[in-house]
């Protein structure tokens, strides 16, 4: 299909609603347009819509909109700007965040470019995916308001059992802390920072964000382990009926994921420089109060690994 001269943004849902989540800010009528020259970089053979995989479970980065059925949130609104300024037609799918890396690589991919709060690795790029970095967030823990649970740093997480979603950089952390590889097998070099004090720390994983909330709410687990302000904004979401707690840490980029050789890394990379540039960028993260993670356009780059600040496993 052709590309379309202008924006049609639309969104095609997956799941139905999820619960324990608050409406997003209402949309800004003002935004970007088609920018000539970062459109003209979108090759004509590009199929349009753009399809766009994105697990809303992650308030408020990207969530289903409980009165609309909109997958809504700050990297969502980001999403439709970047596909703005390039001039063409996007739609965000609801997909399980473990499966999408396995989609953008497919033979036949569906999904062409994920937004869905990544954490570039070595470990991800080497399955074939290049990250266009966009933001920054660290990781973070929640407990129930009723807890007397503290977490200042992870050694607080042994003898708890610890709620994270598959696939995400807080599983692999959890399990790395007591020196295994996700599920259980050990990990090369690997250490168990809970077995001087005895105290047993276990992972449980969910395919969903929302069902790892659910499981701290229904004392299935004793901590949730999440990014920074998606923790933040768990507080507003469940209506303080948790808390965040100590100081994230491994605060490090955010990547938009595209299959390595994609043709549309430079117009992405380009569209995303335009919006920081030009106060676009600054004012989504500022409708959604994500604006701490904030980076310059300068910091926009191809598979940043780097993190800032002290790590969560030593």
């Amino acid at each position: 299909m052709k590309r379309f001269s202008m924006a049609v943004i639309t969104a095609a849902m997956t799941l139905a609603a999820c619960g324990g989540s608050s409406q997003g800010p209402a949309a800004s009528s003002s935004g970007p347009s088609k920018v000539a020259s970062i459109a003209a970089e979108v090759p004509s053979t590009v199929p349009t819509p753009i399809q766009i995989a994105t697990d809303a479970t992650y308030s408020p980065d990207e969530y289903i909109d409980p009165n609309t059925g909109d997958i809504i949130g700050w990297d969502i609104d980001f999403g439709k700007a970047i596909c703005k300024v390039m001039g063409v037609a996007c739609t965000f799918n609801n997909v399980i965040f473990d499966n999408i890396i396995p989609q953008l690589t497919a033979s036949n991919p569906r999904y062409l470019v994920s937004l869905s709060s990544f954490t570039p690795t070595s470990d991800r790029e080497a399955k074939g995916i290049d990250f266009v970095s966009y933001y920054k967030a660290g990781e973070g823990w929640i407990v129930k308001s009723s807890s007397t649970i503290t977490v200042n740093s992870a050694a607080d997480m042994c003898g708890h059992t610890i709620a994270v979603e598959t696939g995400t950089t807080e599983e692999s952390d959890a399990w790395a802390y007591i020196g295994k590889q996700v599920g259980g097998a050990a990990l090369a070099g690997g250490k168990d920072n809970c077995a001087p004090a005895k105290q047993d720390l276990k992972v449980t994983s969910f395919e969903k964000q929302t069902d790892a909330n659910s499981a701290l709410l229904s004392d299935r687990a004793d901590i949730g382990f999440l990014d920074s302000q998606v923790a933040a904004y768990q507080v507003k979401a469940t209506g303080g009926k948790v808390k965040t707690t100590g100081q994230g840490c491994s605060v490090a980029p955010y990547g938009i994921a595209l299959p390595k050789g994609s043709p549309l890394e430079k117009p992405i990379t380009d569209a995303v420089k335009y919006l920081i540039d030009n106060g676009y960028y600054k004012t989504i993260l500022q409708n959604w109060g994500v604006q701490a993670g904030a980076i310059q356009s300068s910091d926009v780059k191809i598979n940043d690994n780097n993190s800032i600040g002290a790590t969560c496993v030593p």
